[in-house]
């Protein structure tokens, strides 16, 4: 067995146990996580494997699908933006359907970056889909989810996901400099 395998295989053991005890105390009953699982393992196994959509491959080698696409997933990523800036504002009205409205759109995430790339890129454009897929799992696996009842855990999530959230919006926006700035 090559090392590689084995090293993937140690990994992917490793993210099952700490998936299985973070989930011990109840399986989560909201259809965001398991959406959001499901998209996630599926990017997983698509770039695993290497396997491309014919029809989504000629589509995002047009210009304009890819700025089409482009600036949907920045519009998206900035409308997730808008519970936090509600939040900040003190608006505390609605707060629950705005947070699980928050959660659902953001399981989505992988589905608008498919949309837009098929594959992580190389150097900077890396840098920015795994900052992307971080912000994700952040969101996907936040307090609610993972059962942790430390009291140095919340704060550590939250500056996590909106530290992640707020390099994903700054290196989306290099990216449209550099795309735009050199052609």
């Amino acid at each position: 067995m090559p090392v590689k395998s084995l090293v993937f295989m140690q990994g992917f053991n490793r993210f099952k146990s700490l998936l299985t005890d973070g989930l011990k105390s109840g399986v989560p009953t909201k259809g965001y996580f398991w959406l959001g699982l499901f998209l996630l393992v599926a990017l997983l196994v698509q770039q695993s494997t290497g396997w491309q959509w014919t029809l989504l491959t000629g589509l995002q080698g047009d210009n304009t699908y890819k700025l089409a696409t482009g600036f949907g997933l920045f519009a998206f990523v900035l409308y997730q933006w808008r519970f936090s800036v509600k939040r900040a504002q003190g608006e505390q009205r609605n707060v629950a359907t705005m947070m699980d409205r928050h959660k659902l759109f953001g399981a989505l995430l992988l589905l608008f970056f498919f949309g837009h790339s098929q594959t992580l890129g190389y150097g900077y454009l890396e840098i920015l889909s795994l900052t992307l897929l971080l912000a994700f799992l952040t969101g996907l696996f936040n307090f609610q989810i993972v059962k942790i009842h430390k009291p140095w855990y919340r704060p550590v999530w939250i500056s996590a996901h909106v530290g992640l959230s707020m390099a994903l919006l700054l290196l989306m926006a290099y990216h449209v400099y550099l795309d735009y700035a050199f052609k």
